[in-house]
């Protein structure tokens, strides 16, 4: 990934690619989850990107978003989602991390009665699913990490 973009006011500029190695794991997913192979028998067309954005929301770290995008947008863009990852926030997470963080953000696409796609909310802090699989902690890494780097 290309380092962030430096303004001329010295502030950072978000850097964001598609991710063939996100497209990758996200099919892995999608092909290893049975509760997800609506995705792939509907043909919902899923975009992957990795943001080179160290984001954070009320003093939270957020690892990856999964981004409904909207209909005038999808006259440009061929997806009906995006799902964003953030490499300062998961480039110490391992392999069975990531891909669990996956599976939560395919999670969040739904469909609603009538067959129309949408963005579903959590249905507890996290989703009930990962935390009955992997515990409260599948996002943790181990605190020297932090400090140390890849």
């Amino acid at each position: 990934m290309k380092p962030h973009q430096i303004c001329d006011d010295g502030s950072m500029r978000e850097v964001c690619e598609k991710s063939n190695e996100l497209r990758k794991l996200g099919r892995r997913v999608i092909r290893d989850r049975p509760d997800l192979a609506w995705i792939r028998e509907s043909r919902v067309r899923i975009g992957y990107a990795m943001s080179s954005k160290d984001k954070t929301k009320d003093d939270r770290i957020i690892f990856a978003e999964c981004h409904r995008v909207k209909p005038l947008w999808q006259a440009f863009i061929p997806y009906d989602f995006v799902i964003v990852f953030y490499e300062p926030n998961t480039m110490l997470m391992d392999e069975k991390q990531l891909e669990t963080l996956m599976y939560h953000e395919l999670l969040h696409i739904g469909m609603d009665d009538n067959g129309y796609l949408k963005l579903k909310p959590h249905d507890i802090e996290d989703f009930r699913v990962i935390l009955d699989e992997y515990g409260m902690d599948w996002n943790a890494v181990e605190e020297g990490d932090m400090n140390n780097g890849p």
